[in-house]
């Protein structure tokens, strides 16, 4: 009995001797801990990343707590079952995925040994794709959305082309007798003020339906090279035109110190910072600044129209640039619409941003090669 009892023991030495070469040419980190968290063996692998710790406690060696060895070992007993384990080092900096299970003695005591896989590369491989995965589900909602918009544009268009033609024709029609009309009018008199009320509104209307025509059929833009501090200053002398709309504002532009030509639909553009620089003026109520910035930088044309008004409510914010949402009582709600598909179409993006109270920011950018 005493002879098996040897030839077992010899047995499990010698398997364990042969474990122990294997493991001393892993590439992965391998070490053995007995019952008390001491660390009785250490392969090369491991020796070379954290230095020679055989004899030391596991958790000190590898600066953890206690608790940790604890956690390790928790409910595992001679036969299992294995824990598996992840755990970053503060002393490489990497991350390792490790597989911990008992290993019996020919005493009969158990230790534990401890698989350390490196993982760190793919860590950040999988938060890379975590990142890509999300940015391609962004976009293809934004894909499915501008879909879904386009859809929806020619169905409009279909109904503009039809609008046009009835109801352009009699305002035409009705402005022309107002005209008539006012010819043989006394200056002053009740018929008068009559005419120049039906003018106002008939005017109104027709201005209306061209904003809602300019939703339902935009026109590609035209591209072409030209400067953006131009179109800046352009735009702020056909606002100050206005002495009624503008009142006491400050009215601030600061065009890029260095400008490369990009290329961009000036006309329409033009009407893009037009629509954003009178919504924030109809916002200030006269009292104010207006400051309008462009710069450009990673390929892309930049312009910022930031006013100290009011500002916009949250709830609203993520409402303004559908069709049709407006606080304004005289307002359709299409001016901001119309200015996202302007810009879209030069395949740039529109955002606006706002501190109640405070300020609110609209920023425009599109590529500066006139290409998406």
């Amino acid at each position: 009995m005493t002879e098996v009892h040897k030839e077992t023991n010899d047995r499990i030495r010698d398997e364990r001797d042969r474990l122990r070469a294997i493991f001393e040419n892993l590439t992965d980190g391998v070490f053995i801990t007995d019952r008390n968290f001491r660390i009785e063996f250490m392969n090369q692998d491991l020796r070379f990343q954290f230095g020679d710790g055989v004899g030391n406690r596991c958790h000190e060696f590898f600066g953890l707590s206690s608790s940790n060895c604890l956690q390790c070992h928790e409910g595992m007993g001679v036969f299992g079952p294995p824990h598996r384990l992840e755990w970053t080092s503060l002393i490489t900096r990497s991350t390792y995925d490790m597989l911990v299970s008992p290993l019996s003695n020919p005493d009969g005591s158990t230790s534990r040994l401890h698989i350390l896989r490196d993982v760190t590369e793919q860590k950040k491989l999988e938060a890379q794709l975590l990142e890509y995965s999300q940015n391609l589900e962004e976009k293809v909602a934004q894909q499915a959305d501008s879909l879904i918009r386009q859809e929806h544009l020619a169905l409009l268009g279909e109904i503009a082309s039809g609008l046009a033609h009835e109801i352009r024709t009699p305002l035409g029609a009705l402005l022309t007798g107002i005209k008539l009309l006012e010819k043989d009018s006394e200056e002053g008199s009740e018929k008068e003020l009559v005419l120049s009320l039906l003018k106002k509104e008939t005017l109104r209307l027709k201005e209306k339906l061209s904003e809602f025509l300019a939703y339902a059929r935009p026109g590609k833009p035209n591209l072409a090279p030209g400067l953006v501090a131009e179109l800046l200053h352009e735009t702020v002398a056909q606002l100050q035109q206005d002495p009624e709309l503008v009142k006491d504002v400050k009215i601030v532009y600061e065009p890029a110190a260095e400008e490369t030509p990009c290329y961009f639909d000036r006309a329409k553009m033009k009407e893009v910072l037009l629509n954003l620089a009178i919504n924030s003026l109809q916002a200030l109520n006269g009292k104010g600044t207006l400051r309008l910035v462009s710069f450009q930088s990673q390929e892309r044309q930049w312009i910022q129209l930031t006013d100290n008004g009011p500002g916009i409510a949250p709830d609203d914010l993520d409402q303004i640039f559908k069709p049709f949402f407006t606080r304004k009582q005289e307002g359709t709600g299409l001016g901001l619409a119309i200015a996202q598909g302007i810009v879209e179409d030069h395949g740039g993006q529109i955002r606006a941003s706002s501190v109640p109270g405070r300020e609110t920011t609209f920023t425009v950018s599109w590529p500066m090669s006139g290409k998406a």
